[in-house]
């Protein structure tokens, strides 16, 4: 019945003289027993079951959450499109469901069916759970004694044999190679001999690694904001902090030349460091006398440079007023990011605590003002870690793969342009759009890379190679705008 619908409306384009563009033929019939979901009567879910050990595929399953927005205009279906909007641990789901009720996405709803899953151990997906108390004990993620170091590394080993004992067989396969193969064996069910896929930020090593394992079956593939799943500590941390550093540079220069940004004529890096400097010494505090530590007032900065637009105009009043309103960041607890990240990334030269120094000196000596990226935690959240390390840091082997759509900002506070560069050398077909200007996520903070995206995964339209795309300052604020105190997005 599938088959002959396809067949008649094929027919039929023909008859007007139009040549479709339907998806590419699928390798079976979709399997999946769909349902509305809830609150989206115009989106379908469902659960599908995986194995929890692919080296055991006949062994125990678990569940894996899914969401599905058919093209809107079925005429033009050019297949499933996959997303993953990050994380790790972020909600395919959701994210499905958001891209397809936002109109900034009308060509891609328009289309392709929208796909997305929990990956496994998050969210709807068999969310890793850890006992609250051991995951909020007191620690210090950058430590600055030996005393602080030895108590991470207890505390780390805790949390592994706490989720481990609380989870079970699944907290041992939460890595993304076995993601990778839940989105492929997702691929089948759904009948489809090809698939496309959009991954942002951590999506991108959901990308790149699909392409090392199943490059054949992609049609199209854009990955934005790359993460690079290949470089060592020093390389992570180093690179991060400059990318924190020059973003928040760029947030002050663009205060010196914006007259409707509350800093303005104020000279706004030594602003900073004179309130990093008070927040050091225990002197910075807000209205109600709580004293706003250095960690808070980095962590305020950080979350902003993610969406200039949104929260550049925040960030300028927050630092204005620092010291005369209440000042209370937003810090959230995820189980499955820790789990999962751990499983993927390792750091065998931070050994100890004089190394663990060293690593921060290097950072701070290539962000004099930022000192370092609050992703300084990438590293220290696994040191100690007893869970299991299925899927290390490697180059890429990729021999199969369609042409591939690289985009990255210069500025880049969660994922740096120097890890896009060195991606690019490692996928033979990717072609790197570069955004020229501060913020995580190009497809929001960038229209030009936004049409690229569209244009390659709708057409097959490459941009030229060495395109780049041109900085977007923020001129007002825009509707939505959040002070940047409530922006949670400390993640990949």
């Amino acid at each position: 019945m599938v088959l002959l619908r396809r067949v008649l409306v094929g027919l039929a384009v023909l008859a007007l003289g139009v040549v479709p563009s339907i998806a590419p033929a699928s390798a079976g019939v979709d399997s999946v027993q769909w349902q509305a979901c809830a609150g989206r009567p115009d989106a379908d879910c469902a659960t599908v079951s995986i194995p929890v050990d692919w080296n055991r595929p006949g062994g125990a399953s678990t569940g894996m959450a899914i969401a599905r927005h058919k093209a809107s205009k079925p005429l033009q279906r050019k297949g499933v499109l996959f997303v993953n909007p990050g994380g790790p641990s972020g909600s395919g789901v959701d994210y499905a469901l958001s891209i397809s009720a936002n109109p900034r996405y009308q060509a891609l709803i328009d289309d392709f069916d929208i796909v997305g899953f929990d990956p496994r151990g998050t969210n709807r997906s068999s969310d890793i759970a850890c006992d609250q108390s051991i995951l909020d004990e007191p620690v210090e993620w950058v430590p600055a004694t030996r005393t602080q170091y030895r108590d991470l590394l207890a505390h780390n080993d805790r949390v592994a044999d706490n989720c481990k004992a609380l989870n079970g067989k699944l907290f041992d396969h939460v890595d993304t190679v076995s993601v990778v193969r839940d989105m492929d064996l997702l691929r089948k069910d759904l009948g489809e001999s090809k698939i496309n896929y959009f991954g942002v930020s951590y999506g991108t090593q959901i990308g790149q690694q699909y392409l090392e394992l199943y490059g054949d079956r992609l049609r199209a593939i854009a990955i934005d904001s790359n993460m690079d799943h290949s470089i060592g500590a020093t390389r992570y941390e180093a690179t991060a902090a400059l990318a924190f550093e020059n973003s928040f540079k760029d947030f002050a220069a663009w205060c010196a030349r914006t007259a409707s940004c509350s800093l303005h004529g104020q000279d706004v890096l030594a602003l900073w460091d004179s309130l990093y400097a008070r927040a050091s010494a225990g002197t910075l505090v807000d209205s109600t006398g709580k004293a706003v530590s250095a960690d808070e007032l980095r962590d305020l900065a950080f979350e902003a440079m993610y969406h200039p637009a949104r929260a550049w105009f925040g960030l300028a009043d927050s630092l204005k007023k620092l010291g005369t309103p209440a000042f209370a960041p937003v810090t959230t607890e995820d189980n499955s990011y820790q789990a999962i990240w751990c499983s993927d990334w390792t750091w065998p030269t931070v050994n100890s605590y004089h190394a663990l120094a060293d690593l921060r000196s290097v950072s701070e000596a290539a962000a004099p003002h930022t000192h370092f990226s609050d992703f300084f935690s990438d590293v220290t959240s696994c040191l100690g870690w007893t869970g299991p390390l299925n899927n290390p840091q490697h180059t890429l082997r990729i021999r199969n793969a369609p042409p591939v759509l690289m985009t990255n900002g210069i500025h880049d506070i969660a994922t740096p342009y120097e890890w896009a560069t060195n991606v690019a050398k490692q996928i033979p077909t990717a072609t790197l759009l570069t955004y020229d200007g501060t913020g995580h996520g190009d497809y929001g903070n960038s229209l030009c890379a936004h049409d690229a995206i569209d244009a390659y995964l709708v057409d097959l339209k490459l941009p030229a190679r060495g395109t780049h795309c041109p900085a977007e300052w923020p001129t007002a604020p825009a509707a939505g705008s959040v002070a940047p105190s409530v922006v949670a997005e400390l993640r990949h």
